[in-house]
C-alpha cells in the first residue's frame, strides 16, 4: 500500500511541475504578445489639478502654448539631449504624446529600464503637461522624481531609462 500511495503522490508532484512550467510559458507567450494600451491611454480623461495650474516661478509666459510655436511652421517637440547616438533627434508633440518601448508610441525607447508605455505628454489649458503612467523605473523631470502630473515648460527635461529629452 504504502509503493502505490508514493506513486500517486509522485504522479501528482509531476502534473503539479507540468501544470506550472505551462503556466509560466503561458504568462510570458501573453507579455510578449501584449498590445499597447493605447485606447486606454489616448481616452483617459485629463483633469489638470489646481496645484499643477498655478503659475510658475517664470511666470505664464514660459508655458509653453501648443497652438504658438517659435517660428511660424514649428511646433512643440521633444528635442533628444541623450544618449549622444541620438542626440538632435526631434519628435513633433500631438495633442498626447506617449512614451515607451512600445511600438505604439510616439516617442519609441529600445532600453529595458524603460516601460511598454512609460509616460505621456499632453497639452491641456493652453500648457503642456507630462505624467508617470506607472513605469516600473520611475521618469525624471530635471533631475527629479516625477511622482504626479506636473507642467512643463520650455527646456525641462524628461529622462526615461538613460534616454533625456528636453522640450523645444
Amino acid at each position: 500500500m504504502s509503493d502505490q500511495l508514493l506513486d500517486i503522490f509522485r504522479i501528482c508532484l509531476l502534473v503539479l511541475v507540468y501544470l506550472t512550467f505551462f503556466r509560466v510559458i503561458r504568462a510570458v507567450v501573453t507579455e510578449l504578445r501584449a498590445e499597447v494600451p493605447t485606447a486606454a491611454v489616448v481616452n483617459a480623461p485629463v483633469t489638470v489639478p489646481a496645484s499643477a495650474q498655478q503659475a510658475s516661478p517664470n511666470g505664464p509666459s514660459a508655458l509653453v502654448n501648443p497652438s504658438a510655436s517659435s517660428k511660424p511652421g514649428d511646433a512643440a517637440a521633444l528635442v533628444v539631449v541623450a544618449p549622444a547616438a541620438s542626440t538632435g533627434t526631434r519628435f513633433v508633440l500631438e495633442p498626447e504624446t506617449t512614451i515607451g518601448r512600445a511600438a505604439g508610441c510616439g516617442v519609441v525607447i529600445d532600453d529595458a529600464r524603460v516601460s511598454k508605455v512609460h509616460a505621456r505628454v499632453f497639452t491641456s489649458g493652453g500648457a503642456w503637461y507630462v505624467e508617470d503612467l506607472g513605469s516600473t523605473n520611475g521618469t525624471l523631470v530635471d533631475g527629479e522624481p516625477l511622482d504626479a502630473m506636473r507642467p512643463l515648460m520650455v527646456g525641462m527635461r524628461i529622462q526615461v531609462g538613460d534616454f533625456v529629452v528636453e522640450l523645444a
